[in-house]
């Protein structure tokens, strides 16, 4: 075929725009993750962010405790559960992500998000399989999060995520968040302020104000106003309904078990004010313990004055005052005798930490001010000079989210929340001068009295006449009704859970003959140290195991120590009856190590 010159001219047309066409394409192509297959992208998801230290359900926070896991995020079952996974990047650009994520039955759509940019997958299969979810933007360096949301699911269960994989430019930097130790990792970083004291002088009292700006009072925070050497003294959110003002003194034996305490290293009680409870307390070191149910408030200042001075026999006493607006007065809390002791007060500090891992992702503020310290030569000094420290989580790089120093004339310390920017630790900080004395009339506080002691009388020859059930099977050399008097805080009865002729519930109940009448004063329980602590119970007794008075419904804490239940007037009688009547951990079964009556 004969070509004319206006075809070739075409043809050399066509030729250069192809060539041109395939030198652009190769051109964009270089550096251009876009054109990154989802294999390649899955093959960079080089960075596995573990969901039991890093995961929250955000809009549901009784949630957290069963559908996240140490081992990931299982028992997923609410397509309007928000769960949201937090790291930080110290660089921008494109962030890949996946899911190694396996759905129990049929088919679940999950929605993923970063940012303004959403993307959902389909996901079946109950292998885990890692599942490309979509490449995001990061835009500025720090704190992040990936929330995540079913959208559709054909079976119980959206699905169990095992772990979330992340890679992409955004994670060449450093990425930080909680590789392990998920317990304190998802509690968050604990905050202090170690004041310096005044030189060579004892110091006898410590005064501290402590503000909780409105919405900053989260529940699980301890804002920790007074604490020194041997013990803390401040407030707390323990639940939605239950806030505490907190008084503690550690025993010099090092134990975790308050029940391995010997005798003589026990810590003391000297006197507690009215409405305070008082009893032991482990896992952190033990000691005593002691704390009034006080609903304060966000916005109002609080005042906290600690008293410390030697006492007879190498002891220490240590007695705590508190001040609320609301009451108008110095109310006492509590006075302990520390053994194996003898100083006046030392180490003053302050913290803020968070005690429960459901709320370790929502952030807390405590404003400290006019501290001041009184001595023994009679004279005050104000304290406005402190080093701000933190915990192992923020030492460790796991977790970044903590702050602290002087705003003005006041100290504040700031954690969880995962803002980006922290204070660095072990550095000085110094508040304005206030000049404000504190207005303590050391003369109208309350002075504590040892309290009369009560008189534990002999079980010997009790008996347990009747009981609603008893385990012989499961526990061991426990289980049995009897070993509820044999006054062995180690041993326990459980109510029945295996080889039962019925399914056994609350309430559950226990009757004892004391072989004669007794007069009596008050009850004795020594809950299990162990599970299966029971909160809520009712008290008869009677003189011939038929005709019953009821003395009352009583509230036991979670708790292995002693726990004295006082009547209000002496009573005497030869039978009681305990009623169970609900758990703390609220399941059905029952359990006690010890019940006794006492006499003063």
């Amino acid at each position: 075929m004969k070509l004319t010159n206006r075809g070739i001219s075409w043809m050399v047309l066509l030729t250069i725009c192809l060539v041109h066409a395939t030198a652009c394409k190769n051109t964009d192509d270089v550096g251009n993750p876009d054109n990154e297959t989802e294999e390649d992208k899955l093959n960079e998801l080089t960075i596995t962010i573990p969901p039991g230290g890093n995961s929250w359900v955000v809009n549901r926070v009784e949630e957290n405790s069963s559908v996240i896991t140490e081992s990931g995020i299982h028992n997923w079952t609410e397509l309007n559960s928000v769960i949201r996974t937090y790291f930080k990047t110290s660089t921008t650009g494109d962030l890949y992500i996946g899911l190694n994520m396996k759905v129990p039955s049929g088919t679940s759509v999950v929605r993923v998000t970063v940012g303004q940019q959403s993307e959902e997958i389909s996901v079946s299969g109950e292998e885990y399989t890692t599942h490309y979810v979509g490449t995001f933007k990061i835009a500025e360096p720090g704190y992040h999060f990936i929330e995540i949301q079913g959208v559709s699911k054909e079976g119980t269960y959206v699905g169990d995520i095992d772990n979330i994989l992340i890679g992409g430019e955004a994670t060449t930097g450093e990425t930080t968040f909680v590789k392990d130790d998920f317990y304190f990792g998802r509690r968050g970083p604990s905050v202090h302020l170690r004041y310096e004291m005044p030189e060579n002088k004892d110091v006898q009292w410590f005064y501290n104000e402590v503000t909780v700006p409105e919405g900053e009072d989260v529940e699980g925070s301890f804002f920790m106003a007074n604490g020194f050497g041997q013990g803390y003294f401040g407030m707390q959110v323990n639940s939605e309904s239950e806030r505490r003002i907190l008084f503690s003194v550690w025993s010099p034996y090092n134990t975790q078990n308050p029940d391995d305490i010997p005798d003589e290293y026990k810590i003391i009680l000297l006197g507690k004010g009215n409405d305070v409870v008082t009893g032991e307390f482990g896992n952190e070191g033990s000691g005593g313990q002691s704390y009034l149910r006080h609903n304060w408030q966000a916005g109002n200042t609080y005042q906290f004055l600690l008293k410390g001075e030697p006492s007879n026999n190498n002891s220490t006493d240590f007695t705590a005052y508190f001040f609320a607006p609301e009451a108008g007065e110095w109310k006492l809390i509590a006075s302990f005798r520390r053994p194996f002791t003898s100083t006046y007060l030392t180490d003053l500090h302050s913290f803020l930490e968070n005690f429960k891992p459901e709320t370790g992702f929502i952030s807390r503020r405590g404003q400290y001010a006019n501290q001041w310290v009184y001595d023994t030569e009679g004279t005050w000094h104000e304290m406005n000079k402190a080093t701000f420290t933190a915990d192992a989580t923020a030492r460790s790089g796991a977790r970044l989210d903590y702050a602290g120093g002087a705003d003005s004339d006041i100290f504040f310390m700031q954690n969880c929340g995962f803002f980006d920017e922290n204070t660095a630790v072990d550095t000085d900080h110094e508040r304005a001068i206030s000049g404000n004395l504190p207005a303590v009339d050391f003369s109208q506080l309350e002075v504590p009295s040892l309290p009369e002691l009560p008189t534990y009388l002999d079980k010997t020859n009790w008996q347990v006449v009747g009981f609603s059930s008893e385990e012989t099977v499961g526990e061991g050399d426990n289980g049995r009704a009897s070993l509820l008097i044999d006054r062995d805080n180690s041993t326990y009865w459980h109510s029945c859970w295996s080889t039962c002729d019925q399914t056994y519930g609350y309430p559950h109940e226990i009757v004892v003959d004391m072989a004669q009448p007794y007069q009596a004063d008050g009850f004795s329980f020594v809950q299990r140290n162990g599970s299966r602590k029971v909160e809520d119970i009712e008290i008869l007794i009677s003189n011939d195991n038929s005709q019953w008075e009821s003395l009352g419904n009583f509230v036991l804490e979670q708790t292995a120590s002693v726990q004295d239940v006082a009547l209000p007037e002496s009573k005497t009688f030869r039978y009681f009856k305990v009623v169970f009547n609900a758990a703390h951990d609220e399941e059905r079964f029952a359990s006690m190590a010890e019940i006794g009556i006492f006499a003063r």
